[in-house]
C-alpha cells in the first residue's frame, strides 16, 4: 500500500473530527452512537467520477458460520481520489462483545454495477479487533478508454450459459464411483461427435457434508470448474458448525486465467492447491468419460489381443488376451508383467492367478487385488505402455544406510513413512520421490514429481500419522541440493524412462515396495 503522507493524516483528522462534530450536535435528536472510521483505497492508476460513482461501507456481523452476515450499518458516498476516508455511525446497543463483526466496502455506480471489493476479512470492535481500519479494493472490472465498463470473463460466461442452453441435445453418460470416503453419482454430457461438455457431479461427503461440482469443456479443455458446497467438521471451532464454500475457477485453453472463492459469503483468493485440484480432477473426469464412451461402444463378445485399461483410480494398465492359450498378461506401467489363467464365469470372462484376478464383460473389468476391488474401463488411448524388463538388480532398506554421503535415501528407512504419507496426498498420477529429508520439530520435507512434470512440496510429522500439507512447487528455479540424485517411485507407479536412469528394485524383508532410479547424466 502507498505511504500516507501527513497532509492526508491531518486531512482526516479533521474530516473525522467535522463528522463527530455534527454527529454530538444531532445527538438530541437521535439514539446515542458511535462510529467505526477508516479509509478506502485501490491500487490501479485509474480516476473515478465523483457524479455517478460511490463508495459504500457496511458494518456485518459475521459471527455465525451457518448464516449469511447481518448488516449493523452503513453509508453511501460520492467516491474521492484514494484513500477515501469514511466514517460510519451505528449503535452501540447492536454490538454483542461475543460476537464478530467486519467492515465491508465496496464501489459501485449509480446502478449498482460493482467495480471494487475489499477479497479479505477486516476484523472490528470486538474480540481486540481496532475500530479503525485502512481497506485496499480489489477491481472486479475492467474500464477502458472511454469509460464503457464490462464484467472481466463476460464472454466466458456467454459461452458457458450457452453450454447449460444446449444440454438437451446433448448425450448423456449417468455414473457413480466411490472416492475414498465418499460416493459420487454424476451425469457427463457429450457432443454428438463424443467431445465432452460438461461433468455435472452430486459428491455426498458423508459426516463431512455434500458438495456439487461442475467442470465444463471447450474443445477437450477445461474451461471453468466450479464447486459449491456445504461442509461439516471441516475446520470450523465447533465440530458441527456448517461451511458455505463457493469455488469458480476460469481456464483459458486450459490454463487458469482467474476466479473467486467465498467462503460463508467472505471472498479471498483461490489458492495453488484449489487450482491445481481442479486440473487434476478434470483429468479424471475425461479419463471416465473416454472410458465409459469405449465401454458403451465396445461389444460384449471376449476381448481378443491387446487392451489398455483405465480404472477409476487413475491407474492403467494393458492386457494381452491370448484366447488360444486361455491366458491373460497384465502389464503395469514400471512393473513385471503378470500372467493369469482363464477361469470359468456365468457370464463375461475371467482370469486370475493366486493373488491378483480380473473379471470383466465387453470392455468394463474388475481388478481384484488382495487388498481392494477397481472398476477399470477399456480406454481409447493408443499409447503403448512402457513395460519394465525382467531383469533389475534388488537392493534391501536396510543397506541404503552404507551409501555414500550426500544421497537422500540413505535416511530412507526413517523417513518412510513420511513418504508413504505424501504419496497419498500426491497430485497428479505416476508420483515419484525426488527428495527427502528430516526438518525441525519432528517433521519431515518430501518433493514428489508426477507425469506431467509437475513437482509438489509435502510436510508431514515423521510417523506420518499427522496432517500431510503439500505446495506446489511452481518454476525448475527451485531446485533443492541433491534433487533427483535418486528417484523413489512406489510399486504401484512407473519408474523414469529415459537413458539417464539406472534403476533397482527396492526391497524390504523380501517384499517389493518400489524402484530406485539413480540418475546417471546427473551433473553431466
Amino acid at each position: 500500500m502507498r505511504p500516507v503522507s501527513a497532509a492526508f493524516i491531518w486531512a482526516r483528522a479533521m474530516i473525522v473530527l467535522g463528522m463527530v462534530g455534527v454527529l454530538s450536535g444531532c445527538a438530541a435528536l437521535q439514539t446515542d452512537r458511535t462510529t467505526v472510521t477508516g479509509s478506502v483505497s485501490y491500487r490501479e492508476r485509474i480516476a473515478l467520477s465523483s457524479d455517478d460513482t460511490f463508495l459504500v461501507v457496511r458494518l456485518l456481523d459475521i459471527s455465525r458460520a451457518d448464516a449469511p452476515s447481518v448488516e449493523i450499518a452503513s453509508l453511501r458516498q460520492a467516491v474521492s481520489n484514494p484513500p477515501m476516508v469514511f466514517v460510519l455511525p451505528y449503535d452501540p446497543a447492536d454490538i454483542d462483545p461475543r460476537f464478530t463483526y467486519a467492515v465491508e466496502a465496496k464501489i459501485v455506480t449509480a446502478d449498482d454495477e460493482l467495480l471494487f471489493r475489499n477479497d479479505q476479512v477486516y476484523r472490528v470492535l470486538t474480540h481486540d479487533a481496532p475500530s479503525d481500519v485502512d481497506i485496499v479494493v480489489r477491481r472486479t472490472t475492467r474500464t477502458q478508454a472511454d469509460g464503457e465498463r464490462f464484467i472481466e470473463g463476460s464472454e466466458l460466461a456467454d459461452e458457458i450459459a450457452a453450454i447449460d442452453a444446449r444440454l438437451g441435445a446433448m448425450r448423456v453418460i449417468p455414473g457413480q464411483y466411490t472416492a475414498s470416503d465418499h460416493t459420487v453419482t454424476y451425469k457427463a454430457y457429450v457432443s454428438p461427435d463424443g467431445d465432452p461438455v460438461l461433468v455435472d457431479e452430486h459428491r455426498d461427503l458423508g459426516d463431512y457434508g455434500t458438495s456439487d461440482v461442475k467442470i465444463y469443456y471447450r474443445d477437450g479443455q477445461l474451461l471453468r470448474f466450479s464447486e459449491n458446497a456445504t461442509r461439516v467438521n471441516y475446520g470450523g471451532a465447533d465440530d458441527d458448525t456448517p461451511l458455505a464454500y463457493k469455488l469458480d475457477l476460469d481456464f483459458a485453453k486450459g490454463r487458469f486465467a482467474g476466479g473467486t472463492k467465498t467462503v460463508n459469503g467472505m471472498f479471498s483468493e483461490p489458492d495453488e492447491h484449489e487450482i491445481s485440484g481442479a486440473l487434476s480432477q478434470s483429468k479424471v473426469a475425461l479419463s471416465r468419460i473416454d472410458a465409459m464412451l469405449t465401454q458403451l461402444n465396445t461389444s460384449p463378445a471376449p476381448l481378443t489381443g491387446s487392451k489398455q485399461f483405465v480404472c477409476d483410480d487413475n491407474s492403467r494398465f494393458s492386457v494381452t488376451f491370448d484366447q488360444q492359450a486361455e491366458r491373460a498378461i497384465v502389464e503395469f506401467h514400471g512393473r513385471e508383467p503378470l500372467d493369469l489363467a482363464r477361469v470359468p464365469t456365468a457370464s463375461g470372462y475371467g482370469y486370475r492367478n493366486d493373488v491378483y484376478e480380473l473379471r470383466g464383460k465387453g470392455g468394463d473389468v474388475i481388478w481384484r487385488t488382495p487388498s481392494d476391488d477397481v472398476r477399470c474401463a477399456v480406454s481409447s488411448e493408443t499409447a503403448a505402455l512402457r513395460l519394465a524388463p525382467g531383469n533389475f538388480p534388488v537392493v534391501e532398506i536396510s543397506d541404503l544406510k552404507n551409501q555414500g554421503e550426500g544421497i537422500w535415501t540413505r535416511q530412507f528407512d526413517a523417513l518412510q513413512p513420511a513418504i508413504t504419507a505424501c504419496l497419498a496426498k500426491s497430485t497428479g498420477d505416476l508420483v515419484s520421490v525426488v527428495k527427502a529429508w528430516p526438518t525441525d520439530h519432528g517433521m519431515v520435507g518430501v518433493r514428489t514429481i508426477n507425469g506431467n512434470g509437475g513437482r509438489h512440496d509435502c510436510l508431514v510429522p515423521a510417523d506420518g500419522l499427522g496432517t500431510a500439507h503439500t505446495e506446489l512447487v511452481e518454476t525448475t528455479t527451485n531446485i533443492l541440493p541433491g534433487e533427483d540424485a535418486v528417484r523413489f517411485t512406489p510399486a504401484s507407479g512407473a519408474y523414469p524412462g529415459g537413458d539417464c536412469f539406472a534403476h533397482e528394485r527396492l526391497e524390504q524383508n523380501g517384499m517389493f515396495i518400489g524402484w530406485l532410479s539413480k540418475n546417471t547424466c546427473e551433473g553431466g
